[in-house]
């Protein structure tokens, strides 16, 4: 009987732990992807968020804004 009860608590603390690890959570959640621009000065990267515009074009600073654009 001693055996049974045994058996049961592994299973059930096998179980709670798989459940736990799958259930994932915020913590977890994948980063959005953002959209990358090259820098018209230089060819750098940058999230669409941090560019710079000027003139209809994209820059990775201000410093290579105004060296582009005298």
């Amino acid at each position: 009987m001693k055996i049974i009860f045994l058996l049961i608590a592994v299973l059930l603390i096998w179980w709670v732990l798989r459940t736990l690890r799958n259930s994932g959570g915020a913590d977890t959640a994948k980063p959005k992807i953002k959209n990358m621009l090259s820098c018209s000065h230089c060819g750098l990267h940058v999230p669409e968020d941090e560019a710079v515009r000027h003139n209809n074009k994209v820059y990775c600073s201000k410093e290579h804004a105004r060296k582009d654009n005298p």
